[in-house]
């Protein structure tokens, strides 16, 4: 008798992941995204929303808009 296995939920507790938000890069953007999920094992959608986060950290704690 097999066992039923339980999903991985892979998106943080509380994350609102049935609205998922498209992201157009570069891509060497997409690269360095990429890259940078290899290294650290992580889903690019993690880690896109972790550098989302901390850039709007920094635009918060300096006051800045967001602009390129």
């Amino acid at each position: 008798m097999k066992t039923a296995k339980t999903p991985v939920r892979r998106a943080p507790n509380g994350a609102v992941s049935d609205k998922p938000i498209a992201v157009r890069l570069h891509p060497e953007e997409l690269e360095r995204f990429k890259s940078r999920a290899a290294r650290e094992q992580r889903s690019m959608a993690s880690v896109v929303r972790l550098a989302a986060l901390r850039g709007l950290d920094e635009c918060d704690r300096t006051n800045t808009p967001l602009t390129a």
